[in-house]
């Protein structure tokens, strides 16, 4: 979209450690919107679009997040089937189990979803014999023109799964977030459809 001409652009950068399993329990950065949001001043900031970019730590990759999650080596399959799951999404309300977090969500702005499944022979050598991998943001990362309010600063989510890639597993990595959000007055009008919309499921 198009930046407009108030239009300001925040950038942060958010690090988490993922466990010699491939897990990350639910955990949340904060986004600080202090500059522009005080309920007491009525300034809140009219989000118009949130982006997300996953990275790794690993040079030879060039920090590219891998598309398999999963363990790729032959030798260390001892199933058929495996799958990962990462979810990133941005709120101004922090959930405390991740299976509750969807685009119909209170306060929730948007999700991303990745996933990868390996189907694999646990024959010593054979390795994989077919892989899949999808990924999906739900709602969509441009809300343009009017944007969605908040008045509080923004929690970014994640959480991950079997995620045993050599690049992944009991690494420390990151998420990019980028906002295009514009500053605005907040009215009773648009705090009242803001708490409106909190308690609409």
């Amino acid at each position: 979209m198009a930046k407009g001409a108030n239009d300001v652009i925040l950038r942060d950068r958010l690090q988490f450690d993922i466990d010699g399993n491939g897990d990350t329990s639910l955990v949340y950065g904060r986004i600080d919107l202090s500059d522009y949001v005080s309920i007491v001043e009525n300034k809140g900031l009219a989000i118009k679009e949130v982006r997300f970019q996953l990275r790794t730590a690993t040079a030879a990759t060039n920090g590219v997040w891998p598309n398999l999650m999963s363990d790729l080596t032959p030798t260390a399959f001892t199933a058929t089937y495996y799958e990962s799951y990462l979810k990133v999404f941005a709120t101004t309300t922090a959930y405390e189990l991740i299976q509750d977090v969807g685009i119909a969500s209170p306060n929730v702005l948007c999700v991303f979803e990745k996933q990868s499944t390996v189907i694999a022979d646990p024959t010593a050598g054979i390795g994989m014999l077919a892989v899949d991998t999808y990924e999906h943001m739900a709602g969509t990362p441009d809300l343009h023109p009017e944007g969605y309010d908040v008045v509080t600063d923004l929690l970014i989510g994640i959480s991950l799964q079997n995620c045993t890639n050599d690049q992944l597993k009991s690494k420390t990595v990151e998420v990019d977030v980028m906002l295009i959000a514009e500053p605005k007055k907040i009215t009773q009008k648009d705090l009242t459809q803001m708490l409106t919309q909190a308690q609409d499921l």
